[in-house]
C-alpha cells in the first residue's frame, strides 16, 4: 500500500510539474501584450501615421559604409535607400506596386514580397496585434543572440512563414527569421531607444548567407513623410 501511495504521489508531482511548466509558457497574445508595453504601449503607437529613420549603413562582408534612410506611411507605403557611394540600393512600395534598384536599374519587387507589402495596416499599432497573422503559436524558449527568448512560429496572411523571438525578461522583440525563395533571412533588433515616448531598435542587423548588413538609426521622427518619397521612380 505504501509503495502504491508513493507511486501515486510521484505521478501527481510529475503531472503537477508539467502543468506548472505549461502554465509558465505565455500565449501569443500575452507575448504581444508584453511587447506592446515594452515599446511604450498601444495607445502611444496607435496615432502614428508614419515614421522616418536616418543613419548609417555598414555592409560588413564587402567593407562598404554609407548612409541609410527608411520611411513608412499608413496604410502600406515604404521606401528604403542605402547609399554606399559606389552603389545606391533603392526599394519601395507605393501602396499598389513595389520596385527594387540595386544599382543596375529599376525592376519590379518580387511578387512574394510585394504581396506581403500590400497588406494594409489599420493604424500605427498594427504591428503589435497578433491577429494580423493567419496562424500563430508559442513553441517554447530558445537562446537568441545570447538572450533567453520566447520563440513564436507565425504565418502571415500573405502566406509567408516567420519565426520571431521575444526577450523573456524585457518583452522586446529580438529577431525575426523569414523564409523566402532565396533562403532564410534573419533580422536582429538591438539598441532600443525611446523617441517621443515610443521605444524602437536603433540597430538592425540583416543577416544572410554572405554576411551582415548593419543599419544604424541616428534620428527617428514620427509623422507622415512627404508623399513624393513614395512615388514610383
Amino acid at each position: 500500500m505504501r509503495q502504491f501511495a508513493s507511486a501515486a504521489i510521484a505521478a501527481v508531482m510529475m503531472v503537477g510539474g508539467a502543468v506548472r511548466a505549461e502554465a509558465q509558457q505565455p500565449s501569443v497574445q500575452q507575448v504581444f501584450d508584453k511587447y506592446a508595453t515594452a515599446v511604450g504601449g498601444r495607445d502611444a503607437w496607435r496615432p502614428v501615421t508614419g515614421r522616418s529613420e536616418k543613419g548609417t549603413a555598414n555592409v560588413t562582408f564587402a567593407g562598404l559604409t554609407g548612409s541609410y534612410e527608411r520611411h513608412s506611411a499608413l496604410p502600406n507605403k515604404t521606401r528604403q535607400i542605402i547609399d554606399l557611394g559606389v552603389v545606391k540600393i533603392d526599394q519601395g512600395f507605393d501602396g499598389e506596386k513595389g520596385w527594387v534598384d540595386q544599382g543596375q536599374g529599376i525592376s519590379p519587387m518580387p511578387d512574394e514580397q510585394a504581396k506581403e507589402m500590400a497588406v494594409p495596416n489599420a493604424d500605427g499599432a498594427a504591428f503589435l496585434d497578433p491577429s494580423r497573422y493567419a496562424k500563430s503559436a508559442v513553441v517554447g524558449k530558445e537562446t537568441f543572440e545570447g538572450a533567453e527568448a520566447w520563440k513564436l512560429e507565425l504565418t502571415s496572411k500573405a502566406g509567408r512563414t516567420i519565426t520571431e523571438y521575444f526577450d523573456v525578461s524585457t518583452g522586446l522583440r529580438l529577431g525575426t527569421v523569414t523564409t523566402t525563395p532565396m533562403g532564410a533571412q534573419t533580422a536582429i533588433y538591438k539598441d532600443y531607444k525611446t523617441f517621443d515616448g515610443k521605444k524602437v531598435p536603433t540597430t538592425l542587423v540583416q543577416r544572410n548567407g554572405q554576411g551582415d548588413v548593419i543599419l544604424t538609426s541616428e534620428t527617428v521622427t514620427f509623422g507622415t513623410p512627404d508623399a513624393a518619397l513614395f512615388k514610383h521612380p
